[in-house]
């Protein structure tokens, strides 16, 4: 299978039951690969249905790279309109979906209209299904995926998502959740209680064996000399965990409300989790980085997202407290950041989001392009589609001046442009830490026999996001929603001045005209 040349798309009608595939045009997979690219190329005739709505359809997808020896390649998205922002909203789970949707033989599934009862839809190889799920309904996520867990991988919906819940989850079995956005609602809305998978996973047919060993040669270099990836006091080490102390030491830990910080993390930082539990690493279905950690009764330990909306914005020091009401969120299904934004808003205090998406808890002033990168971001406020936290604080691929505006409008165009690249052929993130696209665009020249450089990635990348922006225009948002809590630009946290709105918003102009041009 190649997956950038040829590829099914499963067409599902929840208000007919029925399942249909189709080959998706050879061009439309080599303009977008795959994964968000994709995602967002199929949503665009929808651009401006409710989220809720039975014809806003929902789409998994896969990207090229899905099923190669490459780690950290084979993550799934989902796609929607987010009933939390009303952007485009697109999530990836790093589990066993994607290898097993390449075991179907499809690329892409998209989901439209409303059953009249709960179902489940069932994919295999030669038989896709919706079946009865009346017996799952109402029950946990966890519970859900347990009676599911006979087969090869399975994404669930909560109570929450049954409910509607704008920021309701879907869960997946050995993986991570499909987590912000309120994409769960957008299931629960369809009565589609969850995916199941009765395939195992697939590996991809390579067009060229030579070109994929050296380019994994050159991949592996590079992750082996990443601190962060695989150094001693890495994410290999610690988990996710480790950017406790380290964001901590650069101020950018928020507090309550995004005030300063006033806790003491070291009752939940990596340290403490390893003193506390002894956990192993764990990681996604092909990850040698294993950044998740697990204790020995199976209890999936907190990462940083979490640990810092817990106990930063919440403010809670119990570690105890704080993996009991992560849990808790796994098992009814929301997100947890904003389950914690939504429990710190205090009376008359303003929510502290951008588009309607709560902050994650990475504080801004700590971070010029993080500021900026949150104001653009086409899913509202987060840190994933540009990612600046990267050059700022880990100073990959270069580093730049965390404390400057100077430039950041054409940098953090440039991370979005090449941070959708990494979405469109599905590869975690903390991979694009360690390798740039050069590696990558020879890895997927292996892969498909067709030659791919970093500049058509960077292409494509740059498609998906004007796609994103254009639908998000077509739902009626304008240059003025790319915007930051006043707070930021008013108020001093953790010995940190406030945010220059003058020169965010000469930046953020600057932002616009960019990518004004790029659309003549």
């Amino acid at each position: 299978m190649a997956p950038a040349s040829a590829g099914y798309l499963l067409r599902v009608d929840l208000t007919t039951g029925s399942c249909q595939r189709e080959l998706l045009a050879a061009s439309l997979l080599q303009d977008c690969l795959g994964g968000r690219g994709l995602g967002t190329a199929l949503l665009q005739e929808y651009a401006g249905l409710d989220p809720l709505s039975p014809e806003m359809p929902l789409v998994l997808t896969i990207g090229p790279l899905c099923g190669t020896p490459l780690p950290m390649s084979s993550r799934s998205v989902l796609t929607g309109r987010s009933p939390l922002t009303n952007t485009i909203f697109s999530s990836t789970s790093g589990g066993p979906l994607g290898p097993c949707l390449l075991g179907a033989g499809v690329v892409a599934v998209l989901l439209h209209g409303k059953a009249g009862s709960p179902c489940l839809l069932e994919i295999n190889h030669d038989a896709d299904q919706l079946v009865p799920a009346g017996r799952l309904w109402g029950l946990g996520s966890g519970a859900a995926l347990q009676q599911l867990g006979r087969f090869g991988a399975a994404a669930v919906i909560g109570p929450a998502g049954e409910q509607q819940v704008r920021y309701a989850s879907v869960e997946t079995a050995s993986g991570e959740p499909f987590s912000r956005g309120g994409l769960g609602a957008v299931m629960g809305s369809k009565r589609l209680k969850g995916i199941v998978l009765k395939t195992g996973p697939a590996t991809a047919a390579i067009a060229d064996q030579a070109g994929l060993g050296k380019a994994l040669e050159d991949l592996m270099r590079l992750f082996r000399a990443s601190p962060f990836l695989l150094g001693p006091l890495g994410i290999r080490e610690y988990g996710t965990s480790a950017l406790v102390d380290l964001l901590k030491q650069r101020g950018m830990l928020p507090g309550r409300h995004f005030a300063s910080f006033t806790g003491d993390e070291t009752r939940w930082n990596a340290h403490a989790l390893r003193q506390r539990f002894h956990p192993q690493p764990g990681g996604c279905y092909d990850c040698t980085v294993a950044c998740k950690r697990i204790v020995s009764d199976g209890t999936l330990l907190p990462e940083y997202d979490q640990l810092a909306a817990f106990g930063g914005l919440c403010g809670l020091d119990d570690l105890e407290q704080i993996i009991e009401l992560c849990s808790w969120c796994r098992d009814q299904g929301v997100d947890p950041v904003s389950y914690a934004s939504e429990k710190t808003a205090g009376a008359g205090e303003t929510a502290m989001t951008v588009k309607g998406l709560d902050l994650p808890p990475y504080d801004p002033r700590a971070s010029t392009g993080l500021a900026l990168a949150y104001a653009t971001s086409p899913h509202g406020g987060s840190h994933l589609p540009a990612w600046p936290i990267a050059s700022e604080i880990l100073r990959k691929p270069v580093p730049t001046d965390r404390f400057s505006f100077d430039g950041k409008a054409r940098v953090i165009a440039m991370f979005e442009d090449a941070n959708a690249a990494v979405d469109c052929l599905s590869l975690c993130r903390f991979a694009s830490a360690a390798v740039e696209l050069e590696e990558l665009a020879a890895l997927l020249s292996a892969v498909i026999g067709q030659g791919y450089s970093p500049a058509d990635l960077i292409r494509i990348g740059r498609r998906t996001v004007q796609k994103e922006r254009l639908f998000n225009q077509q739902c009626g948002f304008t240059a003025a929603d790319d915007s930051l809590p006043q707070q930021f630009f008013t108020e001093s946290a953790n010995g940190l001045q406030p945010l220059d709105q003058q020169r965010f918003e000469q930046e953020l102009a600057a932002y616009h005209r960019i990518r004004a041009a790029q659309c003549l």
